[in-house]
């Protein structure tokens, strides 16, 4: 019979970190067991009284990848990398109280987080996620990611989905209100996931309030087997799911990975062929919440509810995604990070957030990011559409319902 725990940290500790944990402990004395090599696990059996008697045993550290983090821990820590395994071995219930002790000492001391695997309880029960909040009542800029995808290739299960993969990599970015209109009326720790769910199958339009850093997401189109399927004006396939987050956040390596991560599971999830993570400057924040003026300038996006194509960015974006439909147009353009996946290809200018004059004065040959000739603009009065695009991008294939007969 065993008792397990489990601590989650951001990076391991060294031995003499780890031994000197064990010694201010009170009765707790360590006995190393040469197992393992030294770069990998290892393995300790900690001992406690004056007979140093078998306690538990200390194995690790494991490295995990956000998948492996339970849903509890990553709302707990940011940027979990790697995993002791805490385990009482025997029939001595007093040693479980020892080791449940030096769990919560050792989660605390390395700024992670421990679960008991019996009752799946998580200490600490605050979060350590905090992301320092810009001066109230000042400018700052966010970062705007939008993802781009086609009606007929997202699952009808995809509004569940976008909580499992926000609990995931990026627990900020879960909706605290939902609706499609202020003040937001659903409220998911109140009404539950099936709320959310169906609220997708009810309206065209969704918009969510999360958690800061981020500060809300938006849905354009049609997901989660729309009661309707479609409206009438819709002139094409193309969808939109876009997100905010202050670029202030983004400073820090670790919150740069969960977005990260977020943004690639997020564009492999709707089959995105182009998803962008752009800097956007001149928002107000008076500590709450964000407001813009009517005059600011908006960045480059392809008008919503029509569904129509216009093209690529005609400016370089921080963090740009594409599928296969572009990869090969786009691919011989880019040079230094480019992370291939198996659905796609990620381009990053720089590790932090930079705005488009921020790249071209770094990179002057960015200016011309792409082929002009694969990109839209958003102008006044009719837009600009690309002169070349896959094929696919320029039909509909997902036919509209029939105009409705207004008299």
């Amino acid at each position: 019979m065993s008792y397990d725990l489990a601590v989650y940290l951001p990076e391991a500790l060294d031995a003499e970190v780890l031994s000197a944990l064990v010694d201010a402990s009170p009765g707790l004395q360590l006995e190393e067991i040469a197992d393992g090599s030294a770069d990998g696990p290892q393995n300790w059996h900690i001992l406690r009284g004056k007979k140093a008697a078998y306690c538990f045993t200390l194995e690790g550290p494991y490295l995990v990848e956000p998948e492996d983090v339970p849903y509890e821990v990553t709302a707990a820590v940011l940027g979990a990398g790697v995993m002791y395994s805490i385990l009482v071995d025997g029939t001595d219930p007093g040693s479980i109280p020892h080791a449940v002790r030096f769990t919560k000492r050792l989660a605390k001391e390395a700024n992670g987080a421990a679960q008991d695997l019996q009752t799946e309880e998580v200490w600490p029960k605050t979060s350590n996620r905090a992301a320092a909040r810009p001066e109230r009542d000042t400018m700052i800029d966010i970062v705007e990611v939008r993802w781009y995808h086609l009606m007929d290739e997202v699952q009808d299960d995809f509004p569940q989905r976008y909580l499992d993969l926000a609990r995931q990599y990026l627990p900020e970015a879960l909706p605290k209100r939902f609706g499609s209109y202020e003040p937001l009326q659903g409220n998911l720790a109140r009404d539950g996931d099936q709320a959310f769910v169906k609220f997708f199958a009810e309206d065209y339009s969704v918009f969510t309030a999360g958690s800061f850093p981020t500060a809300g997401a938006s849905f354009t189109g049609v997901f989660g087997g729309h009661v309707n399927q479609d409206r009438p004006i819709r002139q094409g396939d193309v969808q939109t799911a876009s997100l905010k987050i202050h670029r202030s956040a983004l400073e820090v390596p670790r919150w740069r990975e969960a977005l990260e991560r977020f943004f690639v599971a997020m564009a492999i999830e709707l089959r995105s062929f182009y998803a962008t993570a752009e800097v956007d400057s001149g928002w107000g924040w008076n500590g709450r919440s964000l407001w813009c003026y009517a005059s600011k300038p908006s960045l480059y996006y392809q008008k919503e509810g029509w569904g129509r194509w216009l093209g690529l960015s005609p400016h370089p974006v921080w963090m740009a995604w594409f599928s296969p439909l572009y990869s090969d147009l786009v691919r011989p353009h880019f040079r230094g990070a480019v992370q291939e996946y198996p659905q796609g290809f990620l381009h990053r200018f720089g590790d932090e957030p930079l705005g488009r004059k921020e790249i071209i004065e770094r990179w002057p040959d960015a200016a011309q990011w792409v082929p002009v000739e694969l990109t839209g603009a958003v102008e006044q009065p009719e837009s600009r559409f690309a002169d070349v695009m896959p094929e696919r991008l320029t039909k509909m294939l997902v036919a509209p319902p029939p105009k409705p007969g207004w008299t």
